[in-house]
Order: C-alpha cells, then sequence, then structure tokens
C-alpha cells in the first residue's frame, strides 16, 4: 500500500481532523525515524498513518473493535501483513501481538507521545 492508498482509506474510515492530525503527525514522525535508522521510509510512513485509520468508526475492543477491526480492513484489500502487524502491535495491551521488529517498537514509542493531539490540560485556564 502507498501513501495515497493509504490517505484514502484515512479520510474514508476518519472524519475527526484532529485523530487525522495524529495520524499526519506520527506519520511523519515515523519517517523521520525511518530515515535516521536507515529504514524504509514509505513503510514506515505508511504504518504511521493508518495506526489509527479505523479508531472512530470501531472504538470497542470488547465488540471486535480497533485495532482488531482494522487488521480485517487492511487484509480484505490486500495490505502487507507487516504492515497489519506493526499497526496490531501498536495496540498489544489489546491484540496480544507484542512489539517486536524496530518498525513496530518505534511505532508505539511516537504514538505514545501523542503528537498531533490537543493535551487534555490545554483547555484549563492558562494552558494553551
Amino acid at each position: 500500500m502507498n501513501r495515497e492508498q493509504a490517505w484514502a482509506l484515512v479520510t474514508e474510515y476518519t472524519a475527526s481532523d484532529s485523530l487525522r492530525r495524529h495520524m499526519l503527525a506520527v506519520e511523519a514522525a515515523m519517517r523521520a525515524y525511518a530515515r535516521y535508522f536507515g529504514e524504509d521510509e514509505e513503510l514506515w510512513g505508511v504504518v504511521g498513518l493508518l495506526h489509527d485509520f479505523d479508531y472512530e468508526k470501531y472504538p470497542d475492543m470488547e465488540n471486535g473493535g480497533d485495532p482488531l477491526a482494522g487488521s480485517r480492513i487492511l487484509r480484505e484489500r490486500g495490505v502487507d501483513e507487516v504492515i497489519i502487524r506493526a499497526i496490531l502491535s501498536h495496540g498489544y495491551e489489546r491484540t496480544g501481538v507484542m512489539p517486536e521488529s524496530l518498525l513496530e517498537k518505534t511505532l508505539v514509542a511516537v504514538d505514545d507521545l501523542k503528537i498531533g493531539r490537543r493535551h487534555p490540560l490545554a483547555s484549563r485556564k492558562g494552558c494553551g
């Protein structure tokens, strides 16, 4: 899957501007880390862009939601298992897929930064 296809999937499944900004920010960070580590920037960027594409429509893990729903959608579209596994590993507490590769571990670390999302304290007086 290339970036154009990944973005089409994001826009198909995600209406929230803040969630889209978060995915774009994670994409940018993943591309930067891929460059730093000498890895495939396109692959790492696509993983970063797609990692939460299904969250808005399928937020409830109890009913097979994010990221399990997303993995089914991606498989139906013939997406490489490297991408799917990385996305599953970023929710390892819920999916049981532990991050093992450098790609997977980097996605977990970058996503934990919550970049591109408004901080919950920002709405408090004097905090942004």
